[in-house]
């Protein structure tokens, strides 16, 4: 019984990629990697400026009341003297 040197090495010609063939499927693999991975790393950043546009877009709709005046004392009538409390010497 005799066995061919071949036979043991997959034979004379290899049965797997081209050269070619393999870097241009480890590049593609690579392709692949980094566009899943800076989309995963931008994804949050796009939803955080959405959620400002938006955020900005509704805020004028709010219907929001003027802000009381630096001074003025909650509940206090607009003519009312409210220099009292902490810091109403810096006036």
């Amino acid at each position: 019984m005799t066995v061919q040197a071949g036979a043991w090495q997959g034979g004379t010609r290899g049965s797997g990629k081209s050269v070619g063939a393999a870097v241009l499927g480890a590049l593609l693999t690579l392709l692949i990697f980094v566009a899943v991975f800076v989309s995963f790393l931008i994804a949050p950043l796009a939803l955080l400026l959405v959620a400002f546009l938006a955020w900005t877009v509704m805020k004028p709709r709010q219907g929001s009341q003027p802000a009381p005046a630096a001074g003025a004392a909650p509940g206090a009538a607009p003519g009312e003297d409210s220099s009292y409390g902490f810091g109403a010497g810096a006036r």
